[in-house]
């Protein structure tokens, strides 16, 4: 993430953190608990790879949620045998810190599909062995969608698991 982002993302989150301020001075009862922390650790569908990841939630409303998220996805060194050659895959890890805009079709307190989309921006470090020696580290911009479920366990706790796709653009 630039600099120059940071101040990006505490103009969006300072307007919320005083909404919450004023309804909790108003005396009025809090349906909603306006502040998320997430926790995510999954396999990557498309390899045998996995990911990890935290992100700091807000919610202006019931059913929407402003997260930034930061992720790290690990995809391993892959190497396959044909009859005339083979083919190898690098691999390595993708960091990046995002900002995701997430809408629920209900509210907190009950089950719910949800939709997503975020863009991001990080680091890409491909993995280093024989077959590819060189270090190398990439700029990386980050693009993905997704939708899940949102299962409440019991007040401020819930599971949810979902499914993205991500384009990932690096270079040098």
């Amino acid at each position: 993430m630039s600099i120059r982002a940071l101040p990006i993302i505490l103009v969006v989150l300072l307007p919320f953190g005083s909404l919450e301020a004023a309804a909790q001075t108003s005396g009025a009862p809090r349906e909603l608990d306006r502040y998320s922390l997430q926790l995510a650790a999954g396999p990557l569908l498309m390899s045998s790879g996995n990911t990890l990841s935290a992100g700091f939630g807000v919610s202006p409303i019931s059913r929407l949620d402003l997260l930034v998220t930061v992720e790290r996805d690990y995809l391993p060194f892959e190497r396959e045998a044909y009859a005339d050659g083979f083919g190898a895959t690098r691999g390595g890890t993708l960091t990046a810190v995002s900002g995701e805009l997430r809408a629920a079709l209900f509210p907190p307190h009950r089950a719910s599909p949800y939709a997503f989309a975020g863009i991001g921006a990080g680091k890409s470090r491909p993995t280093v062995n024989a077959m590819f020696p060189t270090p190398i580290e990439n700029d990386l911009r980050t693009v993905y969608f997704g939708g899940g479920v949102r299962v409440p366990v019991r007040r401020r706790l819930s599971i949810f698991g979902d499914a993205r796709v991500m384009l990932a653009l690096e270079g040098d």
